[in-house]
């Protein structure tokens, strides 16, 4: 259903050293004034090693402020150099130099700041056994080690010994729970497991992260995972991820992994490991929900989607359409083997309290738009029980639990109850376009929506109204549809089907105006306001002479 309407005294820096300033400290690969200590962003350190500089400098409680361009972690060719995290030191990318808090960025992405392992610069060319075998290191640092808005880039870990065939993009070991917010990793490969990451025996967390193009040799194309614990993925996506076994995900022996609100695209798994998107086993527990896992492919095996191979999984809330087997069938057993699914859309159908098999109608698949249309299975279908207590945004970063009116509740738990998949179908006002003609006759009733936001709650919209005969009894009409008709000395802009909202006398007084409130519950049993439609509202009336007049009309365009 749908919810309608996110003390120190001032002291010349020169008495300073930079440790002694206010825990942060600016970086400028394009800097090439100022004293490069650090201090501010005009005298911020520079060059490609101005980020390795200001981490050997930070103390815990610092933060560093990096400005868009490429970082090196190396001038020297040295393979085993990486970016190595501090407890308590707080990393942000994304920045164009001016920025003296994290939320003063532009979006990210819009400033791309680039850690990269090219320390010869000469990628493009195909040269990559000189690369860093690993781009960021995390030994033993807590979750105050914080990386946020950065592209993570060309790691190459095709050496054995001391983990350098592992964990290309991030190596996270010995305990080490980093906070990994907001950051893109892409091209990164490796012989053994994890192109983007390695995760062993360590804590690391992921929000709103990318994970694209990655190779993770046998396991993992994204991130390998062995007796890990507390690993928890959100709003995270893993598109075009290839290894043998587990094109995305591999998770070996790990309890408590969370998988929340993730979309799992067009990953391979290329060998007879299976598992095109996930691979879970050998004990260990893991919870994957509200994920939306879609068009993977198992190339020589049967399961493009999730294989569990002795994991318990708590698989629930999650759509699994598309994935395909090594002969391109796309039935259940290329959807999910050896994981029991409750309230999941899974094509070709399984068993289980809650799942569905019906078309998900998403928005553009061949696009990768994996929102789902308001007339889709997957709205209000899932259960809220199964979603962590910690969730309360999707995919896109939108609210969670949210309604479509009319529509009727087929999972578990009290209204709002949570739709199937990475994104929650939004239903916020969008914008307010013109219904043609308007106005109508000289002295009808004008629709204004209120305050620039109509929506008292989920199911109220208060419209104000202008130039109503006072005392005079009146009600909307409403449709998704234009017609342009006259009626009376009014004009009907609106066109079949027509919805009549009736409601009291509208107490205008004596200026002729007021708010008038309506109820969407009224609206007939299989009435769908669905996203990207105009609906628009005219209010009728009847003048002292009984002649029927209707406003002119406001329409409303749903997100």
């Amino acid at each position: 259903m749908k919810h309608l309407p996110l003390a120190l005294a001032v002291v010349p820096a020169l008495l300073l050293s930079p440790s002694s300033l206010a825990g942060d400290l600016f970086v400028d690969v394009s800097a090439t004034t100022g004293a490069s200590d650090g201090s501010s962003w005009s005298n911020a350190f520079q060059g490609p090693l101005g980020l390795k500089d200001a981490l050997a400098a930070a103390a815990a409680g610092d933060r560093i402020f990096v400005a868009q361009g490429t970082y090196l972690p190396s001038s020297t060719g040295t393979r085993t150099q990486s970016f190595g995290l501090k407890d308590g030191v707080e990393l942000y990318g994304g920045c164009v130099g001016t920025e003296a808090e994290p939320e003063d960025r532009p979006a990210i992405g819009s400033a791309p700041t680039i850690l990269s392992a090219d320390l010869n610069g000469n990628d493009a060319s195909g040269s990559l056994n000189d690369n860093s075998y690993h781009v960021i290191r995390g030994f033993s640092v807590s979750a105050s080690a914080v990386v946020d808005g950065f592209v993570v880039r060309g790691g190459v870990a095709n050496a054995g010994g001391n983990n350098n065939d592992r964990g290309a993009g991030i190596l996270c070991t010995n305990g080490s729970s980093p906070t990994i917010r907001s950051c893109s990793f892409e091209d990164n490969r490796c012989n053994f497991g994890g192109g983007a990451g390695y995760i062993n025996g360590a804590s690391p967390t992921f929000t709103d992260c990318q994970f694209i193009d990655n190779l993770g040799g046998s396991f993992g194309g994204a991130f390998d995972m062995a007796t890990a614990s507390g690993v928890r993925f959100d709003r995270c996506t893993f598109t075009g991820n290839r290894a043998n076994r587990a094109g995305a995900l591999e998770i070996f022996a790990s309890s408590g992994i969370v998988v929340t609100n993730c979309v799992f695209r067009e990953n391979v798994a290329t060998g007879s490991g299976g598992g095109g998107a996930l691979w879970l086993g050998s004990g260990g527990s893991a919870q994957v929900v509200n994920c939306t896992i879609v068009g993977n492919r198992g190339q020589t095996t049967t399961v493009g989607g999730l294989l569990n191979q002795g994991t318990s999984v708590t698989l629930r809330n999650s759509i699994l359409w598309g994935n395909e087997g090594s002969n391109g069938a796309t039935n259940a057993n290329n959807q999910l083997v050896g994981a029991s699914a409750q309230y999941c859309l899974v094509q070709g159908g399984v068993s289980g309290t809650g799942n569905v098999s019906a078309d998900p109608e998403f928005v553009d698949q061949a696009a990768g738009d994996l929102r789902v249309l308001g007339s889709s299975p997957a709205i209000d279908a899932g259960s809220n029980a199964a979603v962590p207590g910690t969730v309360t945004l999707d995919a896109a970063g939108g609210q969670r639990f949210q309604d479509l009116l009319l529509v009727a509740d087929s999972g578990a738990g009290t209204a709002p109850v949570v739709d199937l998949g990475a994104f929650e179908l939004q239903t916020e006002l969008g914008e307010e376009v013109a219904c043609t003609p308007q106005p109508n006759s000289t002295g009808s009733p004008s629709v204004l929506a209120a305050n620039g936001s109509p929506f008292l709650n989920d199911n109220l919209v208060q419209l104000d109204v202008t130039g109503l005969p006072t005392g005079q009894f009146a009600y909307f009409v409403l449709s998704d549809a234009t017609g342009n008709a006259s009626v009376g000395s009014g004009t009907l802009c609106l066109g079949p089907p027509i919805v009549r909202l009736y409601a009291s006398l509208l107490n205008t007084g004596a200026a002729g105006s007021g708010s008038f409130v309506v109820d969407l519950t009224a609206l007939p049993q299989g009435t769908v306001i669905a996203a990207g439609e105009t609906w628009n509202f005219q209010l009728w009336h009847r003048d002292q002479g009984a002649t029927s007049n209707f406003s002119n009309a406001l329409g409303l365009t749903w997100e």
